[in-house]
């Protein structure tokens, strides 16, 4: 695999999710896919991904940001928002931003140490929301120059850690259901790999902001839990690339969308030689997945085998969710080589210690 080959599949890939994104019905995971436009515009060097994403956001900027129902749907918007915001410098992709960051800081339901919760009155603590939470915080904090902003983006990382972690693994349960003390039975890849995209993204607009002094102590404990969890997930990584939707069951099947977030951490945790991270085997497992995303990108720019929307249930009910294609795996995906190309992480291999 070289940089000839990740350009010409985002391309096709980039292609492809410029049309989807004005033409399909709406999806919780299209907020997600605009993102992933952006990262490619630049990667590219093209205008065009970022003409689709500002038409996906016109009838949004007129209407005004939704900050009710389901939390999916608007939650996701902020970062992609703000990603518009530093690209065009047009002030109403910040206000629409700052509305949905205002929303979740004042008036989201909570658990009582702050886990924002995404379905009240269940009091319920969800590994993907500190994606879709904690990283706009962030990046609204170091536009913003709010340090407390940063401050509380790492304390969601922390307090998502805190109810989620499996002690054993070091990875991270889909739910905790916080009132009965319990958790959801099945250790989910795509769950995961939501953590270990967020994480880096925060640390980074900590540093970003030259503030991460204040902070260190909250910043070496996302690091420390980003670097146990990475460790165990290289070691679970299929020799195909890819990984089981049930993460360490090798009796689920093999699941495009995880490969294509632990893709995206990986090179992250390498960049900034996240300290604890084994980043000779982090180095392999990046390359592989790479690979192992790029071949499932079609001809026709289709990014394939992403598991459908998963609620949490029993092994069986994870190992039966339908495999396709989905706006939010896309957006990953556009994501992981775009930061790839930019970088070219993959090609230099760290030494070991």
């Amino acid at each position: 695999m070289d940089s000839a080959e990740i350009r010409d599949a985002l391309e096709r890939l980039t292609a492809n999710a410029s049309r989807d994104l004005l033409i399909k019905q709406p999806h919780w995971g299209d907020a997600i896919l605009c993102d992933g436009l952006l990262y490619a515009s630049r990667a590219l060097k093209s205008d065009t991904p970022v003409e689709a994403a500002q038409r996906w956001f016109e009838p949004k900027l007129a209407a005004g940001p939704r900050t009710n129902g389901w939390f999916w749907f608007w939650a996701a918007e902020a970062l992609p928002a703000l990603d518009l915001y530093l690209q065009t410098n047009d002030p109403r992709y910040l206000e629409y931003a700052r509305a949905i960051v205002g929303f979740l800081e004042n008036s989201a339901a909570r658990t009582p140490d702050g886990a924002f919760v995404p379905h009240p009155p269940a009091l319920e603590v969800w590994i993907d929301v500190c994606y879709f939470t904690a990283p706009a915080l962030a990046l609204l904090g170091r536009i913003s120059g709010s340090a407390a902003m940063r401050e509380r983006a790492a304390d969601q990382m922390i307090v998502h850690r805190d109810h989620l972690i499996d002690s054993k693994s070091g990875l991270f349960s889909h739910v905790a259901y916080v009132d009965r003390k319990s958790h959801s039975p099945c250790l989910w890849a795509r769950g995961n790999s939501w953590f270990s995209i967020a994480a880096p993204q925060v640390i980074a607009e900590i540093e970003a902001a030259a503030v991460s002094q204040a902070l260190a102590a909250k910043v070496e404990k996302i690091s420390a839990a980003l670097a146990l969890q990475l460790n165990k997930v290289i070691s679970l990584q299929d020799e195909s690339g890819l990984w089981h939707t049930v993460i360490d069951r090798d009796d689920s099947y093999l699941e495009s969308s995880a490969a294509a977030g632990f893709a995206l951490a990986l090179g992250r945790a390498l960049r900034r030689r996240l300290p604890g991270l084994d980043a000779a085997r982090a180095h392999n497992a990046y390359s592989r997945a790479l690979g192992a995303i790029t071949s499932k990108i079609d001809a026709h720019g289709a990014f394939n085998g992403v598991s459908q929307q998963t609620p949490p249930g029993d092994f069986a009910f994870y190992n039966s969710i339908e495999i396709g294609t989905a706006p939010f795996a896309t957006g990953v995906c556009m994501m992981a080589l775009s930061e790839a190309l930019e970088t070219e992480t993959w090609l230099t291999k760290p030494k070991k210690s």
